[in-house]
């Protein structure tokens, strides 16, 4: 069942806690394409206590939208799927980019910090794997640099 998740654009929540995995990989020159979809896998040993995830999403000023949306899959120690429809503001409804500038010119690409899940719990101990495909109306998303996922410790009050 697909549902969309409204997301949160964190720009410095993260600063300063131990991350417990954190995976980008960069996407050809020529644009993010649909068939290609990466997939981060992670060990979880904790159970208890509560986790946030983020989808880290760097791209330059030539990305054409406001927003880029995602379809995730998570897939559990079992192997158990469930698939999430994401939208990742990156930028407000005037044009400005949301997140950080990077490089040497300052307005030349953007690292977006996107809350996925805040204060979830992994229910058994394994191997996860979350994938992301690009789900935007075009075969092929230019201005997309690289795309990944960070997983910490929650902030969210128990």
């Amino acid at each position: 069942m697909k549902r969309v998740v409204p997301l949160l654009l964190v720009l410095s929540a993260a600063c300063g806690r131990p991350e417990i995995y954190q995976s980008d990989v960069p996407l050809p020159a020529h644009g993010w394409h649909n068939a290609y979809a990466p997939t981060f896998c992670f060990g979880i040993t904790d159970t208890v206590s509560p986790h946030d995830v983020f989808i880290d999403v760097r791209h330059t000023g030539d990305y054409p939208y406001n927003d880029l949306y995602l379809f995730v899959d998570l897939v559990d120690p079992a192997g158990r799927t469930w698939r999430d429809t994401v939208e990742c503001r990156l930028a407000d409804p005037l044009g400005q980019w949301y997140g950080r500038g990077t490089g040497y010119i300052f307005a030349d690409r953007f690292q977006a910090h996107v809350l996925y899940r805040m204060g979830d719990r992994f229910p058994r101990a394994g191997r996860y794997c979350l994938r992301l495909e690009q789900a935007m109306r075009h075969d092929t998303l230019p201005g997309v640099l690289d795309v990944g996922i960070s997983i910490s410790p929650s902030l969210a009050p128990r």
